[in-house]
């Protein structure tokens, strides 16, 4: 599972074995953990995170979107 960023104590990453589904990221901290679509920026499902830190995400997420997809393609070349 590659680790794309880590910030605000968030760890944003996704699974190697997601690359068939369209681009998102999994983001952990504290033992919660929810799955954001970068396309649309919205929630796939949410394990313990509150609003505020959704939000938090989202706005991290689209902050650095073109570095994830950018490590997802990296990483989608280098799997093939």
């Amino acid at each position: 599972m590659p680790t794309v960023f880590i910030q605000n104590g968030f760890r944003v990453s996704f699974y190697s074995y997601d690359l068939a589904e369209r681009m998102h990221v999994h983001v952990f901290k504290a033992g919660r953990e929810c799955k954001v679509w970068l396309d649309d920026l919205s929630v796939a499902f949410n394990r313990g995170f509150k609003t505020h830190e959704i939000a938090e995400i989202r706005r991290m997420v689209a902050e650095r979107r073109a570095e994830i997809v950018e490590r997802w393609l990296e990483h989608e070349r280098n799997a093939n």
